[in-house]
């Protein structure tokens, strides 16, 4: 059997470091690709709360003048 030579290494050494840094980069990516679907799925919720509590603050709004214009009715009334 011949000797082992730097040349017999290098393609087996490549290949392992191909390995190691494709899949360092896929996790990569997958974690990336997580934080980003986190971030749009706050904004969506942010942007859903905001609208509630304006549909909400809306309706108070709405409620209290209604029960302002019937004491006003009612003042006049008597």
């Amino acid at each position: 059997m011949p000797p082992l030579s730097v040349k017999d290494l290098t393609m087996p050494a490549a290949a392992f470091t191909m390995a190691i840094i494709l899949t360092a980069h896929v996790y990569n990516s997958i974690n990336h690709a997580r934080l980003d679907a986190a971030i749009a799925r706050d904004q969506k919720l942010t942007e859903i709360e905001e609208k509630r509590r304006k549909r909400y603050e809306d309706s108070l709004r709405t409620i209290e003048r209604r029960e302002q214009e019937k004491k006003n009715q009612n003042n006049s009334s008597t």
